[in-house]
């Protein structure tokens, strides 16, 4: 199979909209439950993007090996390094929070990613609900909003900033959002409670 024809099955309209919903579904609902899983996601694709970097500044040699193995070693110690994942996963969502409320001052975003990777530390499964949950429920209204206007995920990739304030300044989706943000946040305490419970 071609890149070209790759690009083209991962820009598909069904499979972007239908990938959206489902991760967007299990962030929601089940995000602080499979934290393990979704920290080692996010590290295999920090360890990615590390691996470029190396493979364009140090080692030309065998690029494919080196990316690999620097994205596999990164997935693993994110998986099994509870703490890394923590402080990665607030600092991520501090600092694209920061970026998108204050645009014109980006030194606020490094001071929020600082700010939520500490907290998620020590306050880690009340941020992480709240973080998992939002993450969820974007995506799940992003892809409702792309489909319910034709957009394609260029448009959005285009202008994400641009996107986000059409889709917030719509009161259906508005209120979507929220539907799926309290309804995910008491699912995913109560689904947590019950497992404390059960191991009591």
């Amino acid at each position: 199979m071609q890149p070209e024809q790759i690009a083209s099955i991962l820009t598909n309209q069904p499979v972007v909209l239908g990938s959206l919903v489902a991760v967007g579904l299990i962030m929601c609902f089940v995000g602080y439950r499979i934290f393990n899983l979704y920290s080692a996601a996010m590290g295999f694709l920090v360890g990615l993007l590390a691996g470029i970097y190396f493979v364009m500044d140090f080692f030309k040699e065998y690029p494919l090996v080196v990316i690999l193995v620097t994205a596999i070693v990164t997935a693993v110690v994110f998986g099994l390094v509870y703490e890394i994942g923590l402080v990665i996963t607030g600092a991520a969502f501090g600092y694209f929070v920061g970026l998108y409320v204050l645009p014109h001052y980006s030194i606020y975003a490094y001071v929020l990613a600082l700010l939520f990777g500490l907290v998620n530390l020590f306050l880690e499964r009340a941020v992480t609900v709240v973080i998992t949950t939002v993450i969820g429920a974007s995506f799940i209204t992003l892809a409702t909003f792309m489909a319910v206007n034709g957009m394609q995920i260029y448009d959005v990739l285009g202008d994400p900033k641009g996107t986000f304030d059409a889709l917030f300044s719509n009161m259906f989706m508005l209120l979507l959002w929220l539907s799926l943000l309290i309804t995910g946040i008491i699912t995913q305490l109560a689904v947590y409670r019950g497992e404390k419970e059960e191991e009591t």
